[in-house]
């Protein structure tokens, strides 16, 4: 499984908040992965804290007495501390993905300067090089700076494949062409559930 960023992070953050403040089990496992050190250093202080209360008091009847000597059971605590971190992390979150966007565009480099200069290297010359550069980055997955990301020939599949469904449709019966009509209303609702 990926890594988890820092973009991913609140979502999952929520989920737990969600599944806490239903009263379902949360995994304690779980805040090693979605906290940082800092907080879950915390989260140890603060449930040692309420270890020592519940060694020294009875456990309180009423809510008074409770918020009297700080008494709290173990799942508020935890909630308290997911609330804080996903506060944390949506105040950062523009410069979480500028990061991102920076480590991304660093791998690039490295990988288009890497092929380049062994290009170099082995006595190509200007675009030769460049080339190997480019390639070298679309092997990677990234699309090379200047290209489109779509060859003449990937833009004239696409044209022919949308003239054969349009010539498909015309031929279609009324009740073929509601059916089609109710499938494409489903799908841009599914699609808006998704954002």
């Amino acid at each position: 499984m990926p890594k988890l960023n820092n973009t991913h992070l609140p979502e999952r953050i929520q989920e737990h908040i969600a599944k806490m403040e239903r009263g379902e089990e949360v995994e304690a496992k779980k805040d090693k992965t979605l906290l940082n050190e800092q907080q879950q250093k915390e989260l140890k202080e603060a449930l040692a804290h309420q270890q020592k209360l519940k060694k020294t008091h009875k456990r309180p009847k009423t809510q008074e007495e409770k918020d009297a000597i700080g008494w709290k059971e173990i799942r508020d605590v935890r909630l308290g501390i997911y609330k804080q971190a996903l506060e944390e992390l949506s105040a950062n979150v523009v410069d979480d993905i500028k990061e991102l966007q920076r480590q991304r565009e660093a791998k690039a480099a490295r990988v288009f300067m890497d092929a380049w200069s062994k290009a170099i290297d082995e006595g190509k010359r200007g675009a030769s090089a460049e080339s190997a550069g480019n390639i070298a980055l679309t092997r990677v997955g990234f699309t090379p700076k200047g290209s489109i990301g779509l060859t003449k020939r990937d833009r004239e599949i696409r044209e022919s494949e949308e003239a054969i469904l349009k010539m498909l449709e015309s031929k279609l019966s009324v009740e073929e062409k509601e059916q089609l009509d109710l499938v494409r209303e489903h799908e841009k609702t599914v699609k808006k559930r998704k954002k």
